[in-house]
């Protein structure tokens, strides 16, 4: 008769001490989850004033670099980089992991070489894409001697040559799909650093791509000290050129195939123009990618504009010949066109599709000088020059 009371005493103790277990249990892994909790939370995040496509975010022993997908209306990024120092650190399983600094990559886009020269780290430079179409004196003297390897079209890169230089990083250009180049890079192991800058709408925005790629080679402090100084001489000038008494008209592009291709209004051209206090046709248009006319339409329509940037021909002997519709248009007659032919190479390099992208204050200034040039005396152009009469063969 005893034996009913110890069992329920026995049977009481085992209520007990699973409940004291499972509460313990669950303190620990809520205290675990907090944890987790608090590691996704970054200490610091790099300030991005005008870009829209990146995002860098300090943790205890890691930095995370985010892309953002500017083919997508969801939140799901480009891609992700978890940059570390330390190869004992713990990272998150996503996303690509890099060991920073990077020593040695390949190129497959112009606009990177700007960036890495300013962050003096053209050194880790190994493979490139299009060499004979590169500007950069000292990349091409590195390709002469075998220093830098040339890796080929651009768009279908030698993959072999790329995998024997076994650079620790390539970067590339970003597209809507994921190219045959990229993905048999990645299969291989090599990560892709994509590159996005040329999707930004504004100049200040694409030179603020300085500071994504700084974080590849620890060199953060030293991007936004370079970006601060030419985001001031941007912004000294626009304030310069804000009360000039009469703001001309402008035109851009040139015919290709037949398509004469202009700038939308909320296209980084477009916004440029603005900047340089010049008034573009298409300023109100909605659009940020191209908007293709013909011919006829653009003798309608930018017929009395003022300057023409952007043509494509050296002499108005040769824009002559190209189309005798040319001669039409006011800033012709006028002699106020413009090439982007000023820093060129015998084989077809053009630094304006090199350092451009990185220099958006001398893009601004040789508007200014071309359209306001008492407002820089002493400025001489850097990527743009008028067109001449005849060219030195014609003389």
């Amino acid at each position: 008769m005893r034996l009913m009371p110890l069992r329920k005493n026995k049977l009481l103790l085992l209520f007990l001490l699973c409940a004291v277990l499972f509460l313990a249990w669950n303190c620990r892994s809520g205290q675990h989850q907090d944890n987790r909790e608090d590691e996704a939370k970054p200490l610091s995040s790099v300030v991005i004033q005008y870009a829209k496509g990146f995002k860098i975010d300090h943790f205890a022993h890691y930095t995370r670099v985010i892309l953002h997908n500017p083919w997508s209306n969801t939140n799901e990024p480009y891609a992700v980089y978890y940059l570390y120092r330390d190869s004992s650190t713990l990272l998150p399983t996503n996303g690509t992991k890099l060991k920073i600094p990077l020593s040695s990559l390949t190129v497959n886009t112009f606009s990177y070489l700007a960036f890495l020269d300013l962050l003096d780290e053209q050194g880790a430079i190994t493979g490139v894409t299009d060499g004979f179409r590169i500007y950069h004196p000292g990349i091409l003297q590195k390709l002469r001697t075998g220093e830098i390897t040339d890796l080929g079209d651009p768009f279908h890169p030698n993959v072999e040559k790329t995998l024997a230089l076994k650079p620790q990083a390539v970067i590339s250009s970003a597209y809507a799909q994921r190219d045959n180049y990229s993905e048999r890079l990645i299969d291989a192991g090599f990560p892709i650093i994509y590159s996005l800058e040329w999707m930004e709408n504004s100049p200040l925005a694409r030179a603020e791509w300085i500071k994504m790629i700084a974080a590849f080679f620890d060199k953060e402090a030293t991007a936004d000290s370079i970006f601060t100084e030419i985001e001031h001489r941007y912004l000294q000038l626009q304030e310069k050129i804000k009360n000039v008494s009469t703001q001309y008209t402008v035109m851009t592009g040139d015919n290709f195939q037949g398509t004469w291709y202009v700038p939308g209004g909320k296209s980084f051209n477009a916004i440029l123009f603005r900047d340089a206090q010049l008034d573009y046709l298409f300023k109100n248009n909605r659009e940020s990618g191209s908007i293709g006319l013909d011919i006829e339409s653009v003798l309608t329509r930018f017929g009395k504009a003022d300057y023409w940037f952007g043509c494509e021909a050296d002499t108005y002997a040769e824009l002559a010949d190209k189309d005798a519709k040319y001669l039409l248009l006011e800033s012709v007659k006028k002699r106020q066109v413009f090439n982007n032919h000023n820093r060129v190479t015998p084989s077809g390099g053009n630094d304006y599709f090199e350092s451009a992208v990185a220099n958006p204050d001398l893009l601004l200034s040789d508007l200014v000088k071309a359209a306001y040039p008492e407002i820089l005396p002493h400025y001489s152009f850097t990527y743009i020059k008028p067109l001449e009469e005849l060219s030195a063969r014609e003389k």
